[in-house]
């Protein structure tokens, strides 16, 4: 059965919980450790890399744990619930400006409370992806159905990067830290509340978790998947996390960065019905190479610009970077659902939440991967703090905005080269999977 604009908003609705965590904490909670907490940039990226560590063992076994959970509520809904008020309490933790006085101490703190809040949000994520492969069969209706999550991802997003920072700087972290827990804990609630399942006849499972994850890196597109996720997913985050850098020391234009959000952000939303439609043509396939290709042009755009570079200069490299930023977000998440389809017609088995378990885990490296990445450039630019950069540092910024990103373009457009998945080839196997 299709689905309708309802049941596709309120199913969108709910990427609002991870887009606002993860974009918040990728966009300022590296900035919060370097400048308002006081710790080196080594020690707060390693941060990141420790909750990464932590992730390769919760991600799959939350969606491992899901694929069998029976209640009456469903496998997926109760987790929306349970993972409500940890995010809530959590999040205030995590930008709560403790008193400890040496590094350690507060490596050790905010080390721990990111790692129990990326659990917490894992507890969420990885159910709530995990309901899309049943939400529908039809190749071209999930990149419908994806559009209206990202499209909640981008539009939450743009007010996740502004309204947070505009709090913060009026109040405190301590403060935004307050009302966004609130906000995400809410939108958890809602969901909880608003979608339903259907009803799945699971198979007992007689294999461990080792064994599922073997098999699942067996799946060829799935591996490919990855690559291109990782890929688009760390590029992102590198403009992400280290925009605030470039705009405040390199091109001294610290007040335009929330306008240069919503120029990117903005065009990513603006363009999902064009990438829709493209889509449906040509396929997710060629319609990312499309969109990739066009995101590393205007990388290039970044090394152009100068300080002295007119404002109207940096937005049109920010619509470029938009489109292709915007394609890059919703087509490996559509190609997820035909990639478990796969799956279940070479086992026989039906199992979204542990690869929606590793796809997230995946994103969550990514982000780290990306946020670590930056901590250890600026360590070895010399970077300091709220502060006149050197020209040394200011040409590491430069550079590695244009440069960083692109790296990881790269890896996404040769991994979507290699992609050996087509709309004809999902069409066979849905045809031969509702015939058993």
């Amino acid at each position: 059965m299709k689905k309708t604009f309802l049941h596709k908003t309120i199913y969108g609705a709910g990427e609002s919980v991870s887009v606002t965590g993860i974009t918040v904490i990728g966009l300022y909670f590296l900035y919060f450790l370097t400048d308002v907490v006081g710790l080196t940039p080594a020690l707060a990226g390693s941060i990141f890399m420790i909750g990464r560590a932590w992730d390769a063992i919760s991600d799959p076994i939350v969606g491992y744990v899901s694929d069998q959970t029976k209640t009456k509520w469903g496998r997926r809904r109760p987790y929306f619930m349970a993972a409500s008020f940890p995010l809530l309490v959590l999040f205030l933790f995590l930008w709560y400006p403790v008193g400890f006085t040496t590094q350690w101490s507060l490596f050790l703190y905010y080390s721990l409370i990111y790692v129990l809040f990326m659990t917490s949000l894992t507890l969420f994520h990885v159910p709530y992806i995990s309901l899309i492969t049943e939400y529908s069969t039809d190749y071209d209706e999930r990149t419908s159905i994806n559009n209206y999550r990202i499209f909640f991802q981008l539009f939450v997003g743009l007010m996740a990067a502004t309204i947070p920072k505009l709090i913060a700087d009026q109040y405190g972290y301590q403060q935004m830290g307050l009302y966004v827990g609130f906000f995400i804990a809410i939108v958890a609630i809602f969901i909880f509340t608003f979608t339903r399942e259907n009803r799945i006849i699971q198979k007992k499972r007689q294999k461990t978790i080792f064994k599922e994850l073997k098999s699942v890196f067996q799946n060829r597109p799935m591996r490919y998947l990855l690559w291109i996720y990782v890929g688009s997913y760390a590029a992102a985050n590198i403009i992400e996390s280290f925009v605030i850098y470039y705009m405040k020391y390199y091109l001294n234009r610290e007040i335009d960065m929330p306008i240069l959000f919503v120029v990117v952000i903005g065009t990513g939303i603006l363009t999902l019905p064009l990438w829709a439609v493209i889509s449906k043509q040509i396929g997710k396939r060629h319609t990312l190479l499309i969109g990739l290709f066009l995101w590393i042009f205007g990388q290039v755009g970044w090394l152009v610009i100068s300080p002295s570079s007119a404002p109207f200069v940096v937005y049109v490299i920010g619509v470029i970077v938009g489109a292709g930023y915007g394609v890059a977000h919703v087509l490996p998440w559509a190609m997820l659902p035909d990639v478990v389809d796969v799956d279940e017609w070479e086992t026989g088995e039906k199992r979204e939440g542990i690869y929606a378990g590793i796809m997230t885990f995946f994103m969550k490296m990514a982000n780290s991967i990306a946020i670590f990445f930056i901590g250890i450039i600026l360590e070895l630019s010399g970077y300091i703090a709220n502060t006149t950069q050197s020209e040394t540092t200011l040409r590491t910024i430069k550079w590695t905005m244009a440069i960083a990103p692109g790296m990881f373009i790269i890896v996404a457009i040769i991994a979507t080269f290699l992609y050996p998945f087509t709309k004809e080839k999902h069409m066979e196997i849905r045809s031969q999977l509702e015939q058993n």
